[in-house]
């Protein structure tokens, strides 16, 4: 017989809801997500603030500790003031002579300007600056060496070089101070210089500067003198070169006979002379060969001679004719008067035969002339020719000459045109060496700062408070990420093999319960509060959502039932501290304020805290025996609003129970059973109290609760062979996502 050493003081545990759920408190938390799962690769930022809101108390004291060294930094570090001088480098040039030797810039405007930026933090500038502020008598600039015992340690294993004087380590030492910065699509160099005084730094910026333009001039007078110098040198030698080329020229000219006259050679002024004489010779050639031909045949074919060209010219030809053409008028008139023998008419026609042989005489004269002419043209171009030929074989000779008087008169004037050149040279370096100008100016001079430039308190601290915020992020990030439980119904899929049957939403705690130290890191939930998110959402926060997902769960698992009536279905969990009790009341308060007969039976006697909240009211000067249907009923609590049945049976130890006490207990739970619609069993951690396995045969549906970040995937499978006899049984997993709970 089986027998609870438990008496009863009040016959209603419940009483009315207010007064049970200001009673119960426990400490189990649910879970937050929705009942679908969200897909692989999505981000879950529910998931995020759960991870960070367990680590709250890391994050707060490693931020705390960094915080405080920030301000440990601020309070021991030398504050450092930083001086600016801006500076516009013009790239356009700016020429003093018409053509300078030095070129002003180089390159595009930004290599001119990012060449300078280099120029400014050269050695070459900065030792300047040391000579003129004496910074290596300074003993911020340049300390006085002392190697510490590190130091001597270090010198032992690596031998150490020689020490640098003071003025290389005050350069070094200003190097390190010195920023020089271009502002971004501009001409303008900004020169910052730091140091301990504010009056200082804003010297130091300044002279840095100075010494910039100073360089510049000296380098620029310096490499005009440079050039000038050797341009000097060179002259003497183009002169030289020049002076040979023109003795060469004249040697050759003089050995080739080449003479030149009024712009040309003289040859071929002959030349061309000859040429026009024998065109001008045949011209008269041919003139009298044709006056000469028609003579010949003139008087060859005995025709008249007086229409001849010429005989038409004569002067003396053309008075014959007249004194012809008198004396014949005269012939005929006295030949019509006198007889032919008279004497006055044979005197006037001797005067016409003397006439005729005047003209005669004439016109042969005439043919004579025009052939001796012919005769001497013909001798004059016979002379021309030769004296042709020959001027041409000597203007043939002069020009293969000339091929090489030429290179050697290109020769000169390339001689004279490079003294000519480098004398212009010499003389605008001359005065570039007294001309040079910068191409830099300074736009806004340092002042003295008024605040130090280092250390940034409110950086330093920020940096400080972020930073352990991030590294506490990051601390949690880590730990979460090794963490091997399961987190999401990927994971339990994933890592298990078994279906996520439903996940529960969190509730968010109420009150302070929250924010109270020394409690853990996760937020902790009240039985009562999951009783007031089922029957009024809007009283927890979260509450709806996980109002939904606990009907859904029981939609599923009515469903699931297939119409047996009554279902009986045990929750429970792989270890302690998943959420079974939780879950087994979630399920069971739903059921019931949706108008079912539901009956929640606690049988985890390891984990006795729901019967302790629900049945806190038996009296253990009574005992009560759970044979049968009777006793069970007797010991039974109600809600009376909802009607929810309550039998806390995990108050007695059901480890202990023989076999046949096992079968009994269950014979009459199933008895008892038979008045309800739907019976939900608190099974507790399987792997910790085998107390529900008394019940395993009756039940006709299994639930596992698994606590995302805290149950892990091997305690699902040892779970799972726990109840190897019961498997088929098994719905899946109910993903409780509360994280790590309060212990």
């Amino acid at each position: 017989m089986v027998q609870l050493a438990e008496r009863f003081s009040r016959a209603n545990v419940f009483g009315a809801a207010a007064s049970m759920t200001t009673a119960m408190k426990t400490k189990e938390n649910l879970s937050a997500v929705e009942y679908h799962e969200p897909e692989r690769g999505q981000s879950n930022l529910g998931d995020l603030f759960g991870i960070l809101i367990r680590h709250i108390p890391s994050i707060i004291i490693i931020s705390v500790i960094t915080t405080g060294l920030a301000l440990a930094y601020l309070a021991v570090t030398k504050p450092t003031y930083t001086a600016t001088t801006s500076v516009f480098i013009d790239p356009r040039s700016r020429k003093v002579v018409p053509e300078e030797v030095l070129q002003t810039n180089l390159g595009s405007d930004l290599a001119l300007v990012e060449s300078q930026v280099a120029i400014i933090g050269s050695d070459s500038v900065l030792h300047r600056v040391v000579a003129k502020m004496k910074l290596a008598d300074d003993p911020e600039f340049a300390p006085d060496y002392t190697p510490g015992m590190l130091s001597r340690l270090k010198a032992l294993i690596v031998p150490r070089g020689p020490i640098a004087d003071k003025e290389q380590r005050a350069i070094a030492s200003l190097s390190e101070r010195l920023k020089v910065k271009r502002a971004q699509k501009t001409y303008v160099v900004d020169v910052e210089v730091s140091s301990s005084s504010p009056v200082k730094a804003a010297q130091l910026s300044s002279a840095v500067v100075d010494a910039y333009v100073e360089d510049q001039l000296a380098t620029k007078s310096d490499e005009a003198r440079r050039i000038s110098n050797q341009i000097d040198a060179r002259l003497d030698e183009l002169r030289k070169q020049l002076r040979q080329a023109e003795i060469r020229v004249d040697d050759f000219k003089k050995a080739n006979k080449i003479l030149a006259s009024e712009g040309g050679l003289v040859d071929e002024q002959q030349l061309t002379r000859l040429n026009r004489e024998l065109v001008t010779a045949k011209a008269v050639e041919a003139e009298s060969k044709a006056r000469l031909d028609l003579v010949t045949s003139a008087l060859a074919s005995g025709g008249s001679t007086e229409l001849l060209p010429d005989a038409m010219r004569s002067g003396l030809i053309q008075r014959l004719r007249e004194q012809y053409a008198q004396v014949a008028r005269r012939d005929a008139a006295l030949s019509t008067q006198l007889q032919p023998r008279h004497p006055v008419l044979i005197e006037v026609r001797s005067q016409l035969k003397e006439i005729k042989q005047q003209i005669a005489a004439e016109l042969k004269r005439i043919a004579t002339s025009a052939k001796n002419e012919y005769q001497l043209t013909a001798n004059r171009i016979a002379e021309l020719s030769r004296t042709l030929q020959t001027s041409r074989e000597e203007v043939s000779r002069t020009n293969t000459a000339q091929i090489r008087l030429r290179e050697l008169e290109q020769e000169v004037n390339t001689s004279r045109d490079l003294l000519n050149t480098f004398l212009t040279r010499a003389k605008q370096t001359q005065e570039q060496q007294n001309l040079s100008i910068t191409e830099a100016r300074v736009i806004s001079p340092a002042s003295v700062p008024s605040r130090p430039s280092k250390p940034i308190s409110w950086l330093v601290l920020a940096l400080g408070l972020l930073g352990g915020a991030g590294f506490g992020v990051a601390r949690a990030l880590i730990i979460d990420h090794l963490d091997s439980s399961v987190k999401t119904g990927t994971d339990v899929a994933e890592q298990t093999g078994f279906a996520t049957f439903a996940t529960l939403p969190s509730l968010a705690p109420s009150g302070l319960g929250r924010f109270l130290p020394g409690r853990g890191t996760a937020e902790t939930i009240g039985f009562s509060e999951i009783m007031s998110a089922l029957a009024d959402a809007r009283s927890v926060r979260n509450g709806y959502a996980f109002r939904q997902a606990v009907l859904r769960l029981v939609s599923r698992v009515r469903t699931a039932a297939n119409g047996t009536q009554p279902a009986i279905t045990m929750v429970l969990a792989p270890r302690s501290g998943a959420g079974a009790s939780a879950t087994a009341l979630s399920l069971a308060y739903a059921a019931a304020l949706s108008g079912e007969r539901v009956l929640l039976i606690d049988a985890a006697s390891t984990d006795t805290e729901l019967s302790n909240v629900l049945a806190r009211d038996f009296d253990h000067r009574q005992l009560v025996v759970l044979d049968n249907k009777k006793h069970l009923q007797a010991i039974t609590r109600r809600d009376a609003r909802t009607g929810l049945a309550f039998l806390p049976i995990a108050l007695a130890d059901l480890r202990t129970l023989k076999t046949h006490q096992r079968k009994r207990l269950a014979t009459g739970i199933s008895a008892l059973a038979q008045s309800f619609d739907h019976v939900f069993i608190d099974g507790g951690a399987i792997l910790e109290d085998e107390s529900a396995d008394a019940l395993l045969p009756i039940v006709d549906q299994l639930l596992i609760v698994a606590r995302s970040g805290v149950t892990s995937p091997a305690a699902i499978d040892d779970a799972v062979k726990a109840l190897e006899p019961a498997r088929d049984r098994l719905l899946g997993i109910v993903l409780n996502r509360s994280g790590k709970p309060v212990v």
